[in-house]
């Protein structure tokens, strides 16, 4: 009973650091939103590339009782986009099935390279923390 009225820690999204180019050239003040979804919460906010096309946010965490409660199973979407061409763009999707990100997402969230040229791709990375549940990031990035 007292688990479910203590407050955990939820680890939306750690830091990231980015860099958008069209062709291999950097693009300036390019809008890139970044979505986080946990239960039935959304938290939306955005920046806008510098003269080199790079991107930055800081990391994301909240306080929640639902980690304590027996029968929630923890889902974060991530997700991060752009628009070329009216059409958006996946710079970084994914869902996380814990309250902290996986090492491995911490450590391409850190260092993403994104070109509007590259098709959306579908990435499985390796699941260390969490053999159990496979990790899908669909980008245009190349991880």
């Amino acid at each position: 009973m007292l688990g479910m009225l203590k407050k955990y820690t939820v680890e939306l999204c750690p830091e990231v650091h980015g860099k958008l180019t069209n062709n291999g050239a950097p693009i300036e003040n390019q809008l890139i939103e970044r979505s986080l979804t946990y239960a039935d919460e959304e938290y939306i906010d955005n920046c806008y590339t510098d003269a080199d096309g790079k991107f930055n946010f800081t990391a994301k965490s909240i306080k929640s009782r639902l980690p304590g409660n027996i029968l929630h199973q923890p889902v974060v979407r991530q997700i991060l986009t752009t628009y070329n061409a009216d059409k958006e763009l996946y710079i970084w999707f994914t869902n996380q099935y814990d309250t902290a990100c996986p090492d491995i997402y911490k450590s391409h969230l850190l260092k993403l390279a994104a070109d509007l040229q590259n098709e959306e791709e579908v990435f499985e990375l390796e699941n260390i923390e969490l053999p159990e549940f496979p990790l899908l990031v669909r980008s245009i990035c190349s991880l």
